[in-house]
């Protein structure tokens, strides 16, 4: 089996410093209003350089968001969801503190995306992995439907619209709270709520 080729590293920064020229301009223009030339001038670059690797800005945007997915991805993959235990909620599973970690590592690109100019595209593809993060640690737990008061869906699609407005809550304010703090406290909230004697 041949070994995939690596990419060169000349053409990842190439790639990053478009990328973050765009997340840049997006957050001091927004989207519509950028062109290519705005982001080969910020990126330092020039236009020939921009279309060996992308079409347009539509196509800078897409790949950006899916290269920043894929790690996250990669990042929830970390741990095997039948091995997870909700006994301990102090040691979260290291992929969900991996999800945190990687928010932090792209802090600007989801807090532009997420927050300041909320890219429609970019918040339903988060809420697409989140959903499917959910609905594989549901699964590992609860099986069977009849074992939920309400259709598997509709928890799937509110727990991770939670955990999406978590994320926001946290990038707005600074991530003043470590990603392990914030991966054992979202999951304690989704396990067990967020009471510590329930009044209901």
């Amino acid at each position: 089996m041949s070994k995939a080729r690596k990419v060169d590293p000349r053409i990842i920064r190439t790639r990053h410093l478009m990328r973050d020229a765009l997340v840049s301009l997006i957050d001091e223009r927004g989207y519509e209003s950028i062109t290519v030339h705005d982001i080969t001038d910020r990126a330092t670059i020039n236009r020939a350089t921009f279309y060996l690797h992308y079409r347009d800005k539509q196509d800078l945007l897409i790949s950006s968001t899916d290269d920043i997915l894929e790690e996250l991805i990669t990042n929830l993959e970390m741990t095997d969801t039948a091995e997870v235990s909700f006994a301990d909620l102090e040691e979260p599973p290291s992929s969900f503190v991996g999800m945190f970690e990687q928010i932090a590592k792209h802090a600007d690109f989801y807090r532009v995306m997420l927050s300041k100019q909320h890219m429609p595209y970019f918040v339903m593809r988060v809420q697409e992995v989140l959903a499917g993060f959910v609905q594989e640690g549901l699964s590992s737990v609860l099986a069977k439907d009849n074992e939920l008061s309400v259709p598997r869906e509709m928890v799937i699609r509110y727990t991770a619209s939670a955990f999406l407005g978590v994320m926001i809550w946290w990038l707005e304010n600074d991530m003043t709270y470590s990603p392990k703090y914030m991966a054992s406290n979202l999951l304690r909230i989704a396990t067990k709520g967020p009471y510590t004697n329930n009044p209901f």
